[in-house]
């Protein structure tokens, strides 16, 4: 092995003698040259020598008059000679060999694996703020951090594990698992009405339902009772109260008016540029875009932009960090805009009023002006769950008690 690596390293010749080819290897031997390997074909010698001695051999064929002809070649010297002729070669390698250094210093794949209650997106978002994105550096990127720092940004991931494998990372996660919801019996609860409101619908799952569909129930009038009475009022055995922790969901028309506001002139803060730095990341390295540093104020605002084609995102983005100072003044609205921006603050608080369960049946809006400021009051109809687990007290265990001793009717 030793032999064939230290040939190639210094090359070889073969030449194709013909004529006194014993003579002619005689001689070479007497003048130093040492052959690697000889042989015979068609009465010709094919003498096998190192690529420095080759020349020597014009000698020895003027000596001998036979005829030297070069059959092969082969060896680091030759590759070296050849590649010499063509410098773009040796400079598309070398410029090859460090493209991949550097590249290799980098991460070039970021993928979620695992089951969480967050999408894809906003998994790699939180990556992203993490230092753990498309392009970020390997040697600046701590596996252990990041995942922290993932786990605290998502609340809902019971763990993270940031693994890397040469230049791509995986993102493996879990999510919390939900306690099994078990129902609460336990307490004398009974339901009665948070708001009042026209009943549209009753789902009772326990307890004695105290109202009907079609009428209208008071705030902090009994839905369903946690009592329930057992037994023949005329029969001769007691009657008998069974408690129970009531649950139910009532639905009823409640009406509702959210009024927003919205001054004619308000103070307001306005965001006014100090400078602004862009720069393009191509495949790691950052080139300025702009050489005038932005000042400081208030905050600076970070931008990304990746560029993509045909739907895959390339290794190339721009940044842009502008640094901006908040600066108060007097913004003067017309009536119109008044009225939209109090209209969307008066909708914001309907939103909230509906929740996950709640229904907008009907609404009527009013407009008013008034001291300087629009007024826009919005007057709906709901549907929505006005059922409220209340304690049972202590008199009103008596109460039912005692009810049990009145003569039937």
């Amino acid at each position: 092995m030793m032999q064939r690596i230290t040939r190639w390293l210094f090359g070889t010749a073969e030449a194709k003698v013909s004529g006194d080819t014993a003579r002619f290897l005689n001689i070479a031997v007497r003048s130093g040259i040492v052959p690697l390997e000889t042989r015979t074909e068609d009465g010709c010698l094919f003498l096998k020598v190192r690529a420095r001695q080759f020349r020597a051999l014009h000698a020895v064929k003027v000596r001998t008059g036979a005829r030297v002809r070069l059959a092969a070649k082969g060896g680091l010297p030759f590759y070296t000679a050849r590649a010499a002729r063509r410098p773009g070669l040796l400079f598309g390698a070398a410029a090859a060999v460090l493209l991949y250094a550097h590249l290799s210093g980098f991460y070039w794949g970021v993928s979620v694996e695992g089951d969480a209650p967050y999408s894809d997106s906003e998994i790699l978002a939180a990556a992203a703020d993490a230092g753990v994105f498309f392009g970020a550096r390997r040697e600046t990127l701590d596996a252990q951090v990041a995942r922290h720092a993932i786990e605290g940004a998502l609340p809902k991931l019971a763990w993270v594990a940031v693994n890397t494998d040469g230049c791509y990372v995986t993102l493996s996660v879990r999510g919390v698992r939900a306690p099994e919801a078990r129902d609460d019996a336990s307490g004398v609860y009974h339901v009665r009405a948070r708001r009042g409101g026209l009943i549209r619908r009753i789902e009772a799952e326990r307890g004695t339902v105290e109202v009907q569909v079609g009428t209208y129930a008071e705030a902090g009038s009994l839905l369903v009772s946690a009592v329930r009475t057992i037994g023949d009022p005329w029969g001769e055995a007691p009657l008998v109260n069974l408690y129970t922790h009531a649950k139910a969901r009532v639905f009823a028309e409640t009406v509702h008016e959210f009024t927003g506001v919205c001054p004619l002139t308000e103070q307001v803060l306005r965001e006014e540029v100090l400078g602004e730095r862009r720069a393009l990341v191509l495949f790691g390295v950052r080139i300025p875009l702009t050489f005038s540093g932005a000042a400081d104020g208030d905050r600076s605002v970070y931008r990304k932009t990746p560029l993509t084609l045909l739907g895959k995102t390339l290794p190339i983005w721009t940044e842009t960090l502008r640094t901006v100072r908040l600066v108060p003044e007097n913004a003067a609205y017309t009536g119109e805009e008044a009225a939209f921006r109090a209209r969307e603050r008066a909708r914001a608080m309907l939103e909230n009023q509906l929740g996950e369960s709640g229904e907008l049946l009907s609404e009527t809006e009013r407009i008013t002006v008034s001291d300087g400021a629009v007024y826009v009051t919005l007057r709906c109809t709901l549907l929505e769950d006005i059922a409220e687990e209340v304690e049972m007290t202590e008199e009103e265990r008596a109460e039912a008690e005692a009810k049990l001793l009145e003569p039937p009717m």
